[in-house]
């Protein structure tokens, strides 16, 4: 299973040379009834490759209690910051803009969760980049989790293991 899914992130990183990505939208999102409801959203803070999140973030701050990942190891575990500001976020593991502040925010509290990945299906299982970071992070969690992807990220099946933790649905972006 491993070698399956290390191969398969080799051949959508070159997918992603020549793919053309686009920003997620406040407006993506307001079609679901979870994200209305929600007081607090955690959100994947967007790097090369990623469907973009910056602008969201910014919009968002005004209107939800937003949490963002902070990497706490290079072995796959990480924590959730509350920021007030798109400017607290700073180059960190991986290039990764995250959160200088290492205040843990409880993760208990999401109510509504953006994952990005690699890829995802139309099981809503994820691909992401092997590390485990959210699958790990949203195991013991359960906020409504909404994978975000371009359409051409969104496979027929992936392959996934008892640990990938499934999304409850999956925004395509670029249909």
């Amino acid at each position: 299973m491993a070698k399956d899914k290390a191969v398969l992130r080799k051949k959508i990183f070159s997918m992603r040379k020549t793919a053309q990505f686009v920003n997620l939208k406040l407006e993506d999102l307001e079609n679901y009834p979870e994200f209305i409801k929600a007081k607090t959203v955690f959100c994947y803070v967007s790097s090369k490759g990623e469907a973009g999140t910056h602008d969201l973030v910014r919009t968002l701050l005004g209107k939800k209690e937003v949490v963002v990942p902070k990497c706490i190891d290079k072995e796959g575990n990480m924590i959730c910051v509350k920021i007030n500001s798109f400017e607290e976020l700073k180059e960190g593991f991986f290039g990764i803009l995250e959160p200088e502040n290492s205040v843990e925010f409880p993760k208990d509290r999401i109510d509504f969760a953006i994952v990005p990945a690699l890829a995802f299906d139309k099981e809503f299982y994820r691909l992401g980049y092997g590390k485990g970071y959210y699958d790990r992070f949203l195991s013991d969690i359960c906020p409504f989790k909404l994978g975000v992807c371009a359409k051409e990220f969104y496979l027929e099946s992936l392959p996934h293991d008892e640990f990938d933790v499934r999304m409850d649905s999956v925004l395509v972006l670029g249909t």
